[in-house]
């Protein structure tokens, strides 16, 4: 005798099983977070560097096709950094007492790091041990933008620049800097290596 039950019925999920399924997505789910935090991190360090780079490249570029000197100038606030760019207005270069007095004009900026990226400051790791890029020592870590004792990196129509390196990392395992070449004023990106104690160019 048949049985009278139709032959696309199923049985239905018990409650049982619905739990195990909930507790294996779960399970699964915490193991994938800290390496989806992890690759956050590293993306955002990649993309902050990427536009401190940018904000530079600006200023060169301007300061190529305008023939005037442009400058990036930076200041601290709440914590955070924050660059902009100016153009020299009469012929002196780009220069903070011209700035006060309203005769280098902002074109760009301000912008904000921290709003944008909150996990990278510019900074260096904690008991950072290496040398920069040019193998030469670092020093003081407390000072994360090194352009000598200037505010400004200001770029010349002939696109040199006043040299100088601006260091970011994400504070836990990722160290970044953004350098300024002198005479040809190319903008570089590089990555720290702890492992190999190197940098590795990125842009």
């Amino acid at each position: 005798m048949r049985s009278s039950r139709p032959a696309s019925s199923f049985r239905g999920v018990t409650l049982l099983e619905l739990l195990v399924a909930l507790a294996l997505l779960g399970l699964l789910a915490g193991a994938a977070l800290p390496a989806l935090s992890n690759l956050l991190k590293k993306t955002a360090l990649d993309a902050a560097t990427t536009d401190v780079a940018l904000v530079f490249r600006l200023a060169r570029d301007r300061a190529i096709l305008s023939g005037r000197h442009f400058g990036v100038k930076w200041f601290s606030k709440d914590g955070d950094v924050v660059l902009t760019v100016y153009e020299d207005a009469n012929g002196n270069g780009v220069l903070t007492a011209d700035i006060k007095a309203g005769i280098d004009r902002l074109v760009a900026g301000p912008y904000w790091m921290r709003g944008k990226y909150p996990h990278i400051t510019f900074s260096f790791l904690k008991n950072f041990k290496g040398l920069d890029p040019s193998g030469n020592p670092i020093g003081d870590l407390s000072d994360p933008i090194r352009f000598g004792r200037s505010d400004i990196c200001t770029f010349s129509p002939d696109g040199g620049a006043s040299p100088g390196s601006v260091y970011l990392s994400n504070g836990i395992d990722r160290q970044a800097v953004v350098r300024v070449s002198p005479a040809s004023g190319k903008i570089q990106v590089f990555d720290w290596l702890p492992g190999k104690r190197k940098w590795v160019r990125r842009l």
